[in-house]
């Protein structure tokens, strides 16, 4: 499918300075390249991929389809069956296994409403959309459309019930986002070709030999070139097909332009070294006539000459050194941001060191509208070479007692410099002739004809102009001309904006103490000193309602309440952050909520009552306890307010979803008259106060940490299972600071980061987190690790959170600790 016109491409590339040749056209008498490689090709990739391929397509979305429907008709199912009548109508209870089963497709969305004929919506999420004409029916009905800014798949299943007022249609539907079935498609998919593939390898290795074959008359060009001597550029004379005529044609230009090429630095050489030969044989002859004067006179006379000839050598060698050294930086070094203006000045210092220019009045002027001090994109050695060539060209040809004037001229659409002397100058009709190399006017002066060739060449290859002018006081005048790189362009690509350095305030809402969030805050700040975090506390439930009031007004959003975030997230109010940090695989939803905490759920007592040995090790066993030490423990219980705290009703609903001890569990706490609390700290308290012996379901963070600081609270941990709950973090699909926002969480996530929580009070991180309890029970379990259980990022979150199951479990709960409804 993307192998034929890749091999196609260079055969068009032949004939691109030509019409296109017509396959049938034989009345050239060359053979079809191009006819042999269409059969081949297109008979064996272009039907076989495409057809294949959507075949695969088709069939893997298909698949992939009936896979997931499974799922979503099974939960629509479970759901129908627990729909009935009550004294108050009609009702239902969802199970727990019904959205657990749509979670199985972990890193979906999910949404579900229960309507009936009659009350219209009984429970779930109004406004979801329906297919047109719908009639209920006991067969589900599966559909595709865009909910909450995303492609759905959704099932719509009824029931009729017959009620007390006559038949009632009740239809449930749920709605999953796509991802896992795109995701599958995608690998039945990969599968698929993976088979095709290797199929097409095959019909590679035939084209292979198909295109070896047409190709052989590539091979006599190949044998010509293999035994050319490096000399021989001459064109090549062969009769080849005509789909490489204009192959061979683009081969004897290229040798055509290296063949110049070669000539250009042939007679390059060649002029240096009849340069360098003349130089040095002329310095050999004044040395020889130095050896043969007969007199001291003469000897001077010859040595003078022999120092001028030498200077002359050395010069043409330095020149020859600097022309090939700007050559070679204007094919590979790339221009960069400079300055003229310190470039000039330091130049100037540099060779006013030199004695011989003591007499030399040189001055150096800035002027025009360029506050910048001339910027130009070039190579600041190559510009002081030529810099350097004129003003010594300049002293060079000038009187003794020379005036040489230095002008920068900065505007904004070009840079010039231009150096001036009072020296006898050049004529105007040798302006363009001084250009070229070795051409020099005054061979008194040991010139080598190199100094304004190598300007020249500095200019070209900064774009620029070199003009040569008569100057004011009648020497010469040089003139290089750079376009300005300009000062708005500048500061666009390199130069940082005014308010780089300008304050970022995220607004960070949590359900977390601030004193606990202290050590991560400062380190980020530390890390990042243009970021301040402004952090609001929240109750749990309080942050979830706030929030979901107004999602603009928090840049990151961070709870305890798995659940109430899940809701969050699920409800497309959050966006993803990619992070390289390994996490759970139960601590992460859609890249969109991280889990960055380890806190298990744990039995903190009195260590003054009680001792660990006394203490009943599984969840059925403390209840057991509970009824039996009923009158020793009347009001001296503590647990959760599930109705205002997100964290107690997290962990009650797990509980629940474990199986009938909960009942149990809650029947016990209800016949001891459990107190209920809002938080851990406050129940940790009254236990260190003696009001209470026990505190159920605590924060296993907070509870490690109090009894460190105080040892009449104890911690225990139970044998059958320990749930774990993760602070989540996430950001508003509505960050203000989205930079900053991702910043920070990824920090949180970072191995820096998660060791600052190990410092901080009461927080665990949640990599390595249940090493934090190796050493608790030390000798009271006989298993080697504890029996933690996660609570697992998933659509079964939502469960409990259903208005109808919510209420249901609140009234059961305040009926068993006789309480009344808030």
């Amino acid at each position: 499918m993307v192998i034929w016109p890749i091999l196609m491409m260079p055969l068009d590339r032949f004939d691109k300075d030509k019409a296109p040749l017509n396959d049938s056209d034989t009345s050239t008498g060359h053979v079809s390249l191009r006819r042999r490689l269409l059969s081949l090709m297109f008979a064996a990739f272009a039907v076989l991929v495409t057809i294949n391929a959507t075949l695969i397509w088709s069939y893997a979305k298909g698949a992939s389809n009936r896979s997931y429907d499974l799922l979503l008709a099974g939960a629509s199912l479970s759901i129908l069956e627990r729909v009935g009548t009550t004294t108050e109508g009609l009702g239902v209870d969802i199970p727990y296994s019904a959205l657990e089963i749509v979670g199985l497709a972990k890193d979906d969305r999910v949404f579900y409403a229960v309507n009936s004929n009659r009350s219209g919506l009984l429970t779930g999420t109004d406004g979801l959309p329906r297919p047109d004409k719908y009639k209920p029916s006991s067969d589900p009905v599966f559909f595709d459309e865009i909910f909450s800014g995303e492609l759905f798949r959704f099932v719509l299943q009824s029931r009729r019930i017959q009620t007390i007022s006559g038949p009632v249609w009740v239809d449930v539907q749920i709605g999953q986002s796509r991802f896992a079935r795109t995701a599958q498609a995608r690998e039945l998919f990969v599968s698929g070709v993976a088979g095709l593939a290797f199929l097409s390898i095959i019909g590679l290795i035939f084209v292979w030999l198909a295109i070896r074959r047409a190709l052989r008359p590539l091979a006599s060009i190949e044998k010509d070139l293999a035994w050319r001597e490096p000399s021989d550029l001459s064109p090549l004379t062969l009769d080849p097909p005509r789909e490489i005529i204009s192959l061979i044609k683009a081969i004897n230009e290229f040798m055509s332009r290296l063949s110049s090429a070669r000539t250009q630095s042939e007679t390059f050489i060649a002029d240096v070294a009849h340069q360098t030969r003349t130089s040095l044989a002329a310095l050999q002859g004044q040395l020889t006539l130095a050896g043969d004067a007969d007199s001291e006179l003469m000897l001077r006379k010859r040595l003078r000459l022999a120092e001028r000839q030498a200077e002359k050598a050395s010069r043409l060698t330095n020149q020859l050194l600097s022309h090939a050294m700007v050559t070679h930086r204007a094919d590979h070094e790339p221009l960069k941001e400079i300055k003229l203006e310190p470039l000039i000045r330091a130049l100037l210092s540099e060779m006013l060191r030199d004695t011989s220019l003591r007499q030399i009045e040189l001055s150096f002027e800035v002027t025009g509208s360029d506050v910048n001090g001339g910027v130009i994109a070039g190579d600041p050695i190559s510009l002081r070479e030529a810099l350097r060539n004129l003003i010594e060209n300049a002293v060079r040809h000038g009187p003794p007692k020379n005036e040489i004037d230095v002008l920068l001229s900065c505007e904004d659409a070009h840079i010039e410099i231009k150096i001036s002397d009072a020296g006898p100058g050049i004529p105007e009709s040798e302006y363009e002739a001084v250009l070229k190399r070795f051409h020099s006017l005054d061979q008194k002066t040991a010139g080598s004809g190199l100094g304004l060739s190598i300007v020249n060449q500095v200019a070209i290859s900064h774009n620029g102009q070199f003009i040569l002018s008569k100057a004011a006081r009648g020497g010469l005048s040089a003139l290089l001309r750079f376009p300005a790189l300009m000062a708005s362009l500048f500061l666009f690509f390199i130069a940082l904006p005014e308010n780089a350095y300008a304050q970022t305030v995220l607004k960070v809402w949590s359900a977390t103490d601030t004193k606990a969030m202290q050590p991560v805050i400062e380190g980020f700040e530390k890390a990042n000193p243009t970021i301040e975090i402004e952090y609001r506390e929240f109750l749990t439930v309080e942050l979830h309602d706030t929030f979901l009031k107004d999602s603009t007004a928090a840049d990151v959003v961070i709870s305890s309440a798995m659940d109430l975030q899940f809701d969050l997230v699920n409800r497309g109010l959050a966006q993803p952050v990619y992070t390289a940090e390994p996490l759970p695989d139960w601590a992460v939803w859609r890249s969109e909520l991280f889990g960055f905490t380890f806190e298990p759920a744990v039995l903190a007592y009195s260590t003054e009552r009680y001792d660990i040995s006394e203490l009943p090790y599984t969840h059925r066993d403390l209840a057991t306890f509970l009824r039996e030490k009923q009158t020793e423990l009347k009001g001296r219980v503590g647990t959760y307010d599930v109705r205002q705290s997100g964290i107690g009703y997290l962990f009650a609903t797990q509980d629940a979803a474990q199986g009938q001890e909960a009942l149990r569990m809650t029947e016990a706490l209800g016949r001891v008259d459990a107190r209920v609390f809002c938080c851990t700290v406050v129940m940790l308290n009254a236990i260190a106060e003696g009001e209470l012996d026990f505190a159920y379901n605590v924060l296993g963070s907070y509870a490690l940490a109090s009894a460190k600081a105080d040892p009449r609270i104890g911690v225990m941990l139970f044998d059958d299972y320990n749930l774990v709950m993760a602070r989540t973090a996430f950001i508003s699909k509505d960050a203000k600071n989205l930079t900053a926002a991702k910043q920070f969480v990824n920090f949180l996530l970072s191995v820096e980061g998660q060791h600052l929580l190990s410092t901080a009070p009461a927080m665990i991180p949640i990599i390595d987190g249940n090493v934090h309890f190796e050493n608790l029970n030390h000798g009271h379990s006989e298993k080697e690790e504890f029996s933690f259980l996660p609570i697992r990022l998933s659509a079964g979150l939502l469960t409990y959170l259903d208005r109808l199951k919510r209420q249901r479990f609140l009234d059961n709960w305040e009926g068993a600790f006789s309480l009344s409804p808030k």
